[in-house]
């Protein structure tokens, strides 16, 4: 089949959403002033010829973003540097966006896909049990590589999802496996601002994190048990096709290879101590290649890259319009100060109720992210304003409350990464991930989590 001929101008937008990439990556090591602003400029650009493309839905949405960060600037008087850091805010999501999906094209150099189908009737027939691995493998992953565990587990499981019919199940569980590294990973910023900010170090979390880890995939194990009861006609067992036979070798490559990436990722981080979000973007980059160098497969990586070419750098303009529309609101909340008054909507009558008191702490997180409000900018205001004392909460009470809340604000915010990155590869809006498919579980685990913190939370301080 003979390929769609590229444009001029189909060729120009490629190479300008490649070009802000390169940009973003050579400025976190140059740091030179003027690359920041020519990045500006090229993001702008991106997000011109993006904008008009987007849904009906979700061409309002960014609109109503890029207006209300625009009036607040205007407001509190920004200059054009302002301006610059704000559309640059999520520059890091963009371009790890833009990045990642490179990163699975070793997974199909070969046809892997045929023999986890293989593995799904034969190994795991429930629906159940396809859950689990998911929740392991992408919680596993979330520690180690933090959002670049979305896309390798999204590429490697998502064929396989269709086969018990629960595409939906299967977006829920993994975003909110990937959510439940935020109990303990020392990847995410909570962990850094928290640890920093308190006497509870890293080490004391990890037992109780790990804990609230396994609580809170349990909660996610039994609303499928409960789905799955309520309609059990509809996640029948899977069947295995006559004759079928798990190729082990083909298996032990995937498996290989994903210890390779992570590998990658995980010693250039301790080496380099470089961000996580320039690192990803790298190794998404250099991974490929390595691959298909070393397992002359370079036939097949020219054929990805060349997909990758036509497709991805075409379709992410939209998605990075939304990236760059959240990061900006939240930037002018920042700088104007209205995100440091939030902490003073905690109410001092709840004290006397340890339970009520987490709750709050976790919604002062989680509602304005629901409006774009990133919770770095929450969270840090939150630290620094509040003592757990002036709470009537201990160190540990008070830092377990923030990574819960954190990590149920990642989960249910439509304009966080994981709800943004899930909802592109699933081709749904991000709030259809966030809100509609895990509103209800987020709720729940408010509940259980603020009363299980009042319990736990002054007995390990």
């Amino acid at each position: 089949m003979e390929k769609e001929k590229i444009s001029a101008k189909g060729h120009l937008i490629r190479w300008m959403v490649l070009f802000f990439a390169i940009t973003y990556l050579a400025n976190y090591f140059l740091q030179i002033r003027q690359l920041s602003y020519i990045g500006s400029i090229l993001l702008v650009l991106i997000l011109i010829q993006g904008i008009p493309l987007l849904p009906k839905v979700n061409f309002r949405v960014v609109c109503g973003l890029l207006l209300a960060g625009g009036v607040i600037l205007l407001w509190s008087k920004g200059d054009w540097r302002v301006w610059s850091a704000a559309i640059m805010q999520n520059a890091n999501l963009a371009v790890l966006f833009i990045c990642s999906p490179m990163m699975a094209l070793p997974f199909f150099y070969e046809d892997y896909q045929s023999e986890l189908k293989v593995v799904a009737q034969t190994k795991m027939q429930s629906l159940l049990a396809f859950c689990l691995l998911i929740n392991v493998s992408a919680h596993i992953l979330g520690v180690l590589i933090s959002v670049g565990a979305l896309a390798i587990i999204y590429e490697l499981l998502q064929p396989q999802s269709k086969l018990y019919k629960a595409e939906d199940i299967f977006l829920s569980t993994l975003v909110r496996s990937y959510c439940s590294s935020g109990f303990w990973s020392p990847a995410w910023a909570s962990m850094v601002l928290l640890t920093s900010a308190t006497s509870v170090t890293w080490v004391a979390v990890i037992p109780i994190g790990i804990a609230f880890s396994l609580i809170y995939i349990g909660i996610d194990m039994a609303t499928v048990a409960a789905k799955m009861k309520r309609n059990p006609e509809l996640y029948p067992l899977l069947q295995a096709e006559r004759g079928a036979r798990v190729n082990w070798r083909k298996i032990r490559t995937m498996l290989l290879l994903a210890m390779v990436l992570i590998s990658m990722m995980v010693m250039i981080s301790v080496i380099s101590r470089w961000d996580l979000m320039v690192i990803i973007p790298m190794v998404a980059a250099l991974f490929p290649l390595l691959c298909g160098l070393s397992q002359k497969h370079m036939p097949a990586y020219k054929q990805g890259m060349g997909k990758y070419y036509r497709t991805t750098l075409i379709k992410v303009r939209s998605e990075i319009a939304l990236f760059a529309a959240a990061g900006f609101l939240g930037k002018a909340l920042h700088f104007s100060g209205i995100g440091e008054k939030i902490p003073a909507l905690l109410p001092d009558q709840f004290i006397a109720y340890p339970a009520l008191m987490s709750g709050t702490i976790m919604l002062v997180l989680i509602l304005p992210s629901l409006v774009g409000v990133h919770p770095v900018a929450i969270g840090t205001a939150l630290i620094a304003a509040v003592t757990p004392a002036s709470v009537g909460m201990t160190d540990m009470t008070f830092v377990l409350t923030m990574l819960t809340g954190w990590a149920l604000t990642i989960l249910l915010s439509p304009f966080s990464a994981t709800s943004l990155i899930a909802g592109n590869y699933a081709g749904r809006p991000s709030w259809d991930i966030s809100l509609k498919l895990n509103g209800i579980f987020g709720a729940i685990c408010l509940i259980i989590f603020s009363i299980l913190i009042s319990v736990v939370g002054p007995i390990l301080s």
